[in-house]
């Protein structure tokens, strides 16, 4: 009888760190925040001048620095140290839909969840400016929904981080220029 649950306790404890070590890798698997399907642009920030470098979201506690990314093929790239900042969507404030993305760990946008709408999203720019961004819309979708990154007529800017268990979702916010 001692020996059985001595053995069970032992297969509880390798299930566990097993899970762990699962659960590690998804955290830091740098593919987790790419959407599935086929998003193109043709937008190209060009001014280099006058690239974002700074995102704020004063009510939820979000002040990052802004990392340009591309997408190559199906890999996304992201920054454990800020938030990505598409370079083929549009430049925040101008006419289209501008992508910002990163991990939802407590350091990057683990807090976005918060956001509400109305709230400010500001941005940064290298030239010295900033632009404002209203909150309009939050909504969770699956990686497939690739609608959320279309480009747009207004000036908008997206926002999104990983969600759900093992992240199987996408926690997006649209915030339109002010």
């Amino acid at each position: 009888m001692r020996q059985t649950a001595s053995n069970l306790l032992v297969l509880i404890g390798i299930g566990i760190l097993l899970a762990s070590i699962f659960l590690l890798w998804k955290r830091n698997d740098p593919g987790r925040l790419q959407f599935s399907g086929e998003y193109v642009s043709e937008v190209r920030v060009e001014d280099e001048l006058a690239v974002p470098t700074g995102f704020v979201i004063k009510d939820i506690g979000i002040r990052l620095p802004v990392v340009p990314a591309e997408k190559r093929g199906d890999y996304w790239e992201t920054t454990p140290d800020g938030v990505s900042y598409l370079l083929s969507s549009a430049k925040p404030g101008e006419t289209g839909n501008s992508i910002f993305y990163g991990h939802n760990w407590g350091s990057v946008l683990g807090s976005l969840y918060r956001a509400r709408v109305g709230q400010t999203v500001e941005v940064y720019f290298s030239d010295g400016s900033q632009k404002h961004f209203e909150i309009s819309l939050i909504q969770e979708v699956k990686p497939d929904n690739i609608s959320v990154l279309a480009q747009t007529e207004d000036r908008r800017i997206t926002i999104y981080t990983c969600s759900g268990i093992l992240d199987q979702n996408r926690f997006v916010v649209t915030a339109v220029l002010i």
